[in-house]
């Protein structure tokens, strides 16, 4: 009886597959519509595709497509999709494809002009963290993890690529990879629980919970000096200015710490952190307002994103977003907006 159980629970599995494919190929989504405006450009997807987790480069938007004929029940990702800016063709990532039915899937993606990474989950609760050389077209190298040991906050700055390691209830250890000469290193141990990576331009910012809520951490890339101080105040959430200047979030709202003035002030009393994202030179984005800073009594403000698109959901991750780039609900329609960062008219208070 168990094996004719498994026998029709494979013949199903084998013939969703077969019916999802069939839907891909009669979806029409290989394709976006294109259209320039002034100061911004639309990407407009068709009746029921959603798109998440992207990254954005010179000619192309790399990007997870959420539709019936891409996902299964379980609503992961099977592909990663390149979008031409120009034309708004689509075509798949070499070496992103998974099978067509099952829990295995890609999560999310991260990158840069020069590396696109993804992470794939499969239904023993293992990961795998890719990174894939844009120019060349190909996979680079690939971590596995499993349901005991998990990569988390990856990031890409210029070649390096960095990621925060954890095993069971070991300390977390902070690691890097240079994509250009191999090179595997040890930057920090730190709890695991709850920290995640932050950049600036030149620096890491992270927090190690076990010296306390408010421990502050940043590491320089460039000649790998740390800096260590004390915000006084649990927090949550860094949001790096530059090299000199942290946002973070803590229950009053959000806040500006200046480490040569080892001060903080108060941005705005009403902002949660819903959404909240940054640029790493003095851009952060969340659903209240958009922040422009030079320094602690430099700031001026914006909600031209806010305003218009409310139901944005591009800035809803802790990656350094590269650009105004975010998907917007258009009634039954999603579309990707790409805006022009002379969209946004900078007020003071």
């Amino acid at each position: 009886m168990k094996k004719i159980v498994a026998v029709i629970v494979v013949l199903l599995a084998v013939g969703a597959g077969f019916e999802i494919d069939k839907i891909v190929k009669n979806s029409k989504i290989m394709r976006v519509q294109v259209k320039m405006e002034k100061d911004r450009t639309r990407y407009i997807g068709e009746d029921g595709i959603s798109f998440y987790s992207m990254v954005d480069t010179r000619d192309k938007i790399y990007t997870l497509v959420d539709t019936e004929g891409d996902t299964d029940a379980y609503r992961i990702a099977k592909e990663v999709y390149a979008i031409d800016k120009k034309t708004g063709e689509m075509e798949k990532v070499p070496g992103s494809s998974k099978m067509k039915f099952g829990m295995d899937g890609i999560e999310s993606t991260f990158g840069n002009e020069d590396y696109l990474g993804w992470v794939e989950a499969d239904a023993d609760y293992a990961t795998r963290t890719v990174i894939y050389d844009i120019e060349q077209e190909k996979i680079m190298k690939k971590w596995e993890g499993s349901d005991t040991l998990s990569l988390s906050s990856p990031t890409v700055v210029g070649h390096q690529f960095y990621w925060l390691e954890s095993r069971d209830k070991e300390p977390g250890l902070i690691k890097f990879y240079d994509l250009k000469t191999g090179e595997e290193g040890q930057i920090d141990e730190v709890g695991a629980e709850g920290t995640i990576l932050a950049f600036s331009e030149h620096k890491m910012w992270y927090q190690d919970i076990r010296r306390g809520s408010g421990h502050l951490k940043s590491y320089d890339l460039r000649n790998g000096n740390y800096e260590i101080h004390g915000l006084g105040v649990g927090y949550r959430d860094l949001k790096p200015v530059n090299d000199d200047l942290v946002a973070y979030f803590e229950e009053g709202g959000l806040y500006l710490y200046d480490l040569k003035l080892q001060k903080s002030v108060l941005l705005n009393a009403k902002d949660t952190d819903i959404k909240a994202n940054y640029d790493g030179k003095g851009i952060i984005v969340s659903d209240q307002l958009s922040y422009k800073i030079e320094s602690l009594n430099e700031v001026q403000y914006d909600n031209t994103i806010e305003s218009r698109y409310p139901d944005n959901h591009r800035f809803s991750t802790d990656e350094r977003i590269q650009s105004l780039l975010f998907v917007t609900n258009v009634g039954k329609r999603e579309e990707i907006i790409w805006m022009h960062w002379d969209a946004l008219r900078w007020l003071g208070k």
